[in-house]
């Protein structure tokens, strides 16, 4: 005898919400409510367990720990820390420089999130002298400075390295699909049970009420950086938390950036680095890899105006009422 058994319901959407790398992190999963206590334990440890590691703050994370001896000779170092620290100085000599993981001196002289006032020259000048990735030695699984007073900062990729390993757990572990979105840097897997096509929003940078609904573009990863995040005014002008490399300022060639790459990691780096170098670098950058798509807004004129990469024309709709994020 045949029976028709009823239709299993797709799975829905369960999210939870981490506080880690001084943000919330969201965590969507499209998992059976009884599979998903364990699912959401196992990302949170995995977040916790890297950011501890990866943070240039304090004293007891092993970041902080090549910074205080790195200078002094070889260093051997974690694989997770060479992991990260190798795809960022990669990604630093794939953009000259525009990104940075070796701004620490300069980061640190800022001090944001808490600055109130601006550094004097000097200061920053002698900032610059004990920046950037050149003077990073590495060697596979270790590290050393060049110069003293060189420190590591992973800020600009660290979230999104955490990103890309927490997912890649939850895939480990069987869970279908999903989204992990750390502070703006968002990475999806897999196909929703209903079979509806992934979409995700973007801030405008200039109205916080807008967001900017965009169809999946076949890449799993997009990042934001942009000059609302990390802000303060002194003596009539207003400063953030994106330096350029070359100057040791906060960079003012975009407004926002929004990268989409096959990592998070890459697409959270690239964007800061699409930030600093402004409009027509990040659309270079854009046209020479298919695996990466630009969003810029940038001032000109005194008018907000945007870049788009081919791959995302056609794609962008102003959604006022959206939710932010996946949609």
């Amino acid at each position: 005898m045949l029976l028709l058994l009823p239709k299993a319901e797709p799975a829905k959407v369960l999210e939870q919400y981490h506080v880690a790398m001084g943000t919330v992190v969201r965590i969507a999963l499209y998992i059976d409510e009884d599979a998903a206590p364990p699912m959401f334990a196992l990302a949170r440890d995995e977040i916790d367990r890297l950011s501890a590691q990866l943070t240039h703050y304090g004293s007891d994370s092993e970041v902080a720990r090549v910074n205080a001896h790195a200078a002094d000779g070889w260093m051997d170092i974690s694989p997770d820390l060479a992991e990260a620290l190798g795809m960022a100085l990669g990604i630093a000599r794939r953009t000259g420089g525009v990104f940075d993981p070796a701004l620490g001196a300069l980061t640190h002289l800022w001090g944001f999130p808490d600055a109130t006032r601006p550094p004097a020259a000097g200061a920053i000048d002698s900032a610059l002298a004990r920046t950037g990735y050149q003077r990073v030695q590495f060697d596979t699984a270790r590290v050393r400075f060049s110069v003293d007073g060189v420190h590591l900062d992973l800020g600009g990729a660290a979230k999104g390295y955490i990103v890309d390993r927490t997912v890649a757990r939850l895939q480990a572990a069987s869970v279908a699909a999903g989204v992990v979105e750390a502070g703006g840097d968002l990475r999806y897997w897999g196909t929703k049970p209903d079979g509806r096509a992934w979409r995700f929003g973007i801030q405008h940078p200039r109205q916080a009420d807008l967001i900017i609904a965009v169809d999946d573009v076949g890449l799993a990863a997009l990042a934001t950086s942009g000059d609302y995040e990390q802000t303060f005014e002194f003596d009539g002008h207003r400063y953030h938390h994106l330096l350029d490399p070359s100057t040791g300022m906060p960079a003012n060639r975009a407004i926002s950036a929004t990268v989409w790459a096959r990592s998070a990691m890459e697409a959270d780096a690239l964007a800061t680095a699409a930030f600093v170098a402004g409009p027509q670098q990040a659309l270079t950058w854009a046209a020479a890899d298919d695996s990466v798509e630009v969003l810029v807004y940038y001032e000109s004129g005194g008018m907000l105006r945007r870049v788009l990469s081919e791959g995302l024309k056609g794609r962008l709709e102003a959604a006022p009422d959206s939710p932010a994020h996946e949609l």
